[in-house]
């Protein structure tokens, strides 16, 4: 096992990657090509590729860490930064370890975070560009019935869309769980009544017969996928009680974009955990600080532990759904389950996203794009008279077919 309490990178070593990747044609900063194994340079268009790592995506054991971190504290603070590229000092806020410089662009990572005992060994790299982002949010707020026609309008600029690596924390688990409860299975029973005509008729029921069962599921779970992050503060209520029209909402959506992405991550925690369904961690590969280059990455703000907690409510749902399936029949009821757990591991790792929020008559709205598979994830207004028409037009659906159909049957 891995030693937790000797740091993945050394203080020293973190601090001389906060630097630029020069381009080997002309030596201008380049930043990681979505979709690509290249860092691009996006003045001449030089593609430098990506070296390959010999390190390994590999589990760690749960129960060592989570003994060994029970006697830590970490601390997250923001930091002032300075790139050594341009001299340029920022603060780097607590919840992100990597960004860009303000002033030059040239990523930047925190020093502090080296003396972080859990840090990300792997990364699912960006797929989607951020012109393909863009498309994604357009089409999705197309498709849109109910939204206002002036938010149509607006879509037609970026969004203030700014791509992120959002941390998870992913556990395996081999459960054996021994059940009791019961089986229905459905049949149907005919009987003799009396209709109105006081005539006597053949009708027929379903009846459920209900039966003891027992026994026992075993199930190896996979990359349970468990959110580290829910810290993003929520830059864009300052603007909350503005009324803009649409070339001021784009303004406003760049700053938010542009400062913490506007609380995005934060404000869809639960929207996040329903909408995005489509990772695949398969395509998992060891952490290297150039796919970062040019996006922002956060550190974990919810801890193993706690995180834990989460992911055995999934494989305990998940192992309900197993036992229900083992019992069969029409309907089940389970008395009873045990289980056991062993092999528990984990990963840290990240995930990319392109985040934005955006500013529509004085109200705020996120949305985020999975920055591997595309899939939009999102909030949006709702244009009050399209209801009342949409309404209107279901009553009068509604008070036609009554006219017609009611007619004939007189």
């Amino acid at each position: 096992m891995e030693n937790p309490n000797a740091s993945q990178t050394t203080l020293d070593q973190m601090t001389s990657k906060v630097r630029a990747f020069p381009c080997r044609a002309c030596g201008a900063k380049l930043s990681f090509a979505p979709g690509t194994e290249t860092l691009k340079c996006p003045y001449c268009g030089t593609g430098n590729d990506i070296p390959k790592s010999g390190d390994a995506v590999e589990e760690l054991s749960l129960d060592d860490w989570l003994k060994q971190l029970e006697a830590t504290h970490e601390t997250k603070q923001q930091e002032q930064v300075k790139c050594q590229n341009c001299g340029g000092e920022q603060t780097l806020p607590a919840n992100l370890f990597a960004s860009s410089c303000t002033f030059c662009g040239t990523p930047i990572t925190s020093k502090s975070y080296a003396q972080r005992l859990v840090k990300p060994k792997s990364l699912v790299p960006f797929k989607i560009t951020k012109l393909q982002a863009q498309d994604k949010w357009r089409a999705w707020i197309r498709g849109l019935w109910l939204a206002p026609s002036a938010l149509k309008q607006f879509a037609q600029g970026d969004g203030g869309i700014k791509g992120i690596y959002i941390p998870y924390w992913t556990f395996d688990a081999q459960t054996y769980t021994n059940y009791a409860g019961q089986r229905g299975d459905d049949y149907t029973e005919s009987y003799q009544t009396t209709n109105d005509k006081g005539e006597r008729i053949s009708q027929s029921r379903t009846r459920t017969d209900w039966t003891n069962v027992s026994g026992n599921v075993s199930f190896l779970h996979d990359d349970i996928l468990v959110p580290a992050s829910n810290s993003f503060a929520d830059a864009a209520g300052k603007y909350s009680g503005k009324n803009v029209d649409v070339a001021q909402a784009q303004q406003v959506a760049r700053a938010v974009g542009g400062s913490v992405l506007g609380g995005a991550v934060g404000a869809l925690t639960d929207k996040l955990a329903g909408g995005f369904r489509t990772w695949n961690t398969k395509e998992l590969v060891p952490y290297q600080e150039e796919y970062i280059a040019g996006f922002q990455a956060e550190a974990y703000q919810i801890g193993l532990k706690d995180a834990f907690v989460g992911g055995k409510k999934q494989i305990d749902n998940r192992v309900e759904q197993l036992v229900y399936a083992d019992i069969g029949g029409d309907h089940q009821r389970i008395s009873s389950l045990n289980t056991q757990y062993s092999h528990l591991t984990f990963k840290h790792i990240l995930l990319p996203m392109w985040v934005s929020a955006y500013l529509f008559s004085g109200k705020t709205y996120r949305f985020l794009v999975n920055g591997q598979s595309g899939e939009v994830v999102g909030e949006s207004p709702k244009s009050g008279w399209k209801i009342f028409f949409l309404v209107c037009g279901i009553l009068l659906a509604l008070f036609l077919f009554l006219a017609v159909f009611g007619g004939k049957q007189r």
